[in-house]
């Protein structure tokens, strides 16, 4: 067995100890997508966004504190009354201005920022659709 220095040992102490609080500090946010939007359609975006090379944005009123965007690792999607997987949240735009790559409107205010794959759930969770962006328990 190796042996190392008790001044190594206490970093990685720390270290470890760091990582695990930070995980337990992990929080996720749930969106709903409109119900006029078709699942076919989105799942085009979602596809666009898998190799981590676009963001899809989804506006929203506010944003989370800026405290806790740093710990939002995850966004799940309710879409028509059931929250169907999550993706991987890469961001935060404040007052930000965007053009739509798939529909081509202009949109403008305060996005949420996604990437990645679209893991979806095996079991949909219930969940009555909103406005905006929650946190989920």
């Amino acid at each position: 067995m190796k042996t190392y220095p008790q001044n190594i040992l206490k970093k990685l102490k720390m270290k470890n100890l760091k990582d695990k609080i930070l995980e337990s500090q992990e929080k996720s946010i749930v969106i709903t997508l409109p119900s006029s939007i078709e699942w076919s359609d989105y799942e085009k975006e979602l596809k666009a966004v898998e190799d981590e090379s676009q963001v899809m944005n989804f506006k929203v009123p506010f944003l989370p504190s800026k405290t806790d965007r740093n710990y939002i690792k995850k966004c799940y999607l309710c879409y028509r009354g059931n929250i169907v997987g999550w993706q991987k949240v890469c961001g935060f735009q404040e007052k930000g201005s965007i053009d739509c790559t798939t529909t081509g409107k202009h949109w403008e205010g305060n996005f949420i920022q996604r990437t990645g794959k679209f893991n979806k759930l095996e079991t949909p969770i219930p969940m009555k659709g909103f406005q905006g962006w929650r946190y989920m328990k």
